[in-house]
């Protein structure tokens, strides 16, 4: 995956049985974003992380989110700082290549 602008782009694979996801079985199959956020050389920065829902990503940056729908929905990424101004990003999934169960 990578961000070009506001933009992510990218192939996400099928996945099934994915339980680490959700208790929901419903929830446990689709097409998973899975990425990184950190803000270099600064500590103490809350880093929250909105699709569906909000997020508050541990201290290794990692967040993962079930895309649904790659033209509706949008990754907003906040970091935040006692002190500071919060920084906002938010990335359009349009460019992403999601593959269907089956496609490998």
């Amino acid at each position: 995956m990578n961000s070009a602008g506001n933009g992510l782009t990218g192939t996400l694979k099928y996945v099934d049985n994915y339980t680490g996801f959700s208790g929901d079985p419903e929830l446990q199959e689709g097409n998973y974003l899975v990425f990184h956020a950190a803000v270099p050389n600064v500590e103490g920065v809350t880093i929250t992380a909105t699709m569906d829902n909000t997020s508050t990503l541990d201290e290794d940056g990692i967040g993962v989110f079930r895309v649904r729908d790659k033209s509706t929905q949008t990754l907003t990424i906040v970091a935040s700082k006692e002190g500071f101004d919060s920084v906002t990003k938010v990335y359009s999934l349009s460019g992403l290549t999601c593959k269907e169960n089956g496609q490998g």
